[in-house]
């Protein structure tokens, strides 16, 4: 959370001190150089860096806000995976019990680890990982010994299911070095700042020129918050919903 708000401190520092910058800048520069003609000039080449820049930052803003919503989408669909393996399992009969209580140890310690600070049951302190557990779960399932045809469909459904959450467990790991190129992020405030720049060199140097530029350029900030804040789906601010996971582990406490 604190790395989210320095970026976006950062990105106005950058692109307000470059209003600034241009203000000074054009207080001191000799009259030729701030003549009509040599302002429609900059106006044209500062339109380009604006129209590319804008690009940019909806580019950035997109793939954020993709990116979000995939993991969003993804923890809905594994909430709904553990729920149809634990009514399996219910199914099955009660030769599955000790099965399902690792199930439930395991949907704990799925929460306690992409949902930290949230309230409810948590982890005991000698409980293997989540992945060791849904490893374990597995190896359970394969060791069944199915008594009836009904059984061995329920079996083979069930581990059809744990298949597809440790894919979706591993996926969402490898997923969580998958960022938005921070490198972009950084060229776009140089060129944002350049433009500020260009803002302030032909501005008229009064209060209410100041309080435009700091007003945009607070705007952008905000866009670059939500840039890198949604790109870390489970910390900062916004956050997928832990609803779908609690959901789940509440229906597992159901016989």
């Amino acid at each position: 959370m604190l790395a989210i708000g320095l970026y976006a401190l950062v990105a106005f520092a950058v692109i307000f001190g470059g209003g600034i910058l241009g203000l000074l800048i054009g207080k001191v520069m000799h009259e030729r150089h701030r003549g009509d003609a040599t302002q429609k000039v900059v106006q044209t080449a500062m339109g380009t860096v604006s129209l590319v820049a804008a690009l940019v930052l909806g580019l950035l803003v997109a793939t954020a806000k993709d990116k979000f919503d995939t993991n969003n989408k993804q923890t809905e669909e594994f909430a709904a995976s553990l729920m149809s393996l634990n009514r399996e399992l219910v199914n099955y009969g009660p030769d599955t019990d000790a099965i399902k209580s690792v199930l439930r140890k395991y949907a704990i310690a799925k929460i306690a680890a992409n949902w930290p600070g949230e309230n409810g049951p948590k982890p005991a302190p000698g409980d293997p990982p989540a992945w060791q557990l849904l490893e374990n779960i597995r190896q359970d399932l394969r060791a069944m010994a199915p008594h009836s045809e009904a059984q061995r469909l329920v079996m083979a459904s069930a581990l059809e299911t744990t298949t597809d959450l440790t894919k979706a467990t591993w996926l969402q790991v490898a997923q969580e070095s998958d960022h938005v190129p921070h490198p972009f992020v950084v060229v776009l405030m140089v060129w944002l700042c350049v433009l500020f720049v260009s803002f302030g060199i032909f501005a008229p140097r009064n209060a209410t020129v100041v309080a435009a530029l700091f007003v945009c350029a607070l705007a952008i900030a905000g866009a670059v918050f939500l840039i890198v804040d949604m790109d870390e789906p489970f910390n900062g601010t916004i956050t997928v919903s832990p609803a779908p996971m609690q959901d789940a582990l509440a229906r597992m406490s159901v016989p």
